[in-house]
């Protein structure tokens, strides 16, 4: 998906951005977003969280595998998702946001999340439950949105006072 920030590719650090984002930041970008947690270890920058994804609880533990200023790849090798609340099935998921200049003075970020299942049946009931389907494109749609509205924000160049 593609979010619109009024501002140049340039003047924005994916990494800085992600590598600086507090619980407090998480939570506040979507009602499903519940706790985050980050830290650096042997030069690796780890995250983990908790959302809700539909009626979903979903806990991911990310690894940054690639960054750039204008780019972050993360994967969760062992992400527990907990299908109609009871049932844990554990799944791989790809997190990568990137930026794509649209002229001079703009960009999109664009966001994608993806869903290694382990199986057919895992795959059938994340379908059936929203996982792979309605829920997560909505939050992933409410996320990104307020995910390039912080970017902006943070990055935003203070006019130098007179």
């Amino acid at each position: 998906m593609f979010f619109e920030i009024s501002l140049p590719k340039e003047e924005i650090d994916l990494y800085r951005w992600v590598t600086e984002m507090t619980d407090a930041d998480y939570v506040s970008y979507t009602r499903g977003h519940k706790a985050m947690g980050s830290y650096f270890k042997d030069g690796r920058f780890f995250m983990a969280n908790v959302e809700m994804i539909g009626n979903e609880m979903v806990v991911q533990n990310y690894v940054l595998q690639e960054h750039r200023p204008d780019r972050v790849r993360f994967y969760s090798e062992r992400t527990r998702a907990y299908i109609l609340r009871w049932f844990p099935a554990v799944v791989g998921v790809p997190w990568e946001m990137s930026l794509k200049a649209k002229g001079s003075d703009r960009c999109d970020l664009v966001c994608t999340i993806g869903a290694d299942f382990p199986n057919l049946m895992v795959a059938i009931g994340a379908y059936i439950n929203g996982l792979d389907g309605l829920f997560l494109r909505r939050h992933l749609r409410e996320e990104g949105e307020a995910f390039a509205r912080d970017i902006e924000r943070k990055f935003r160049k203070v006019p130098a006072q007179v």
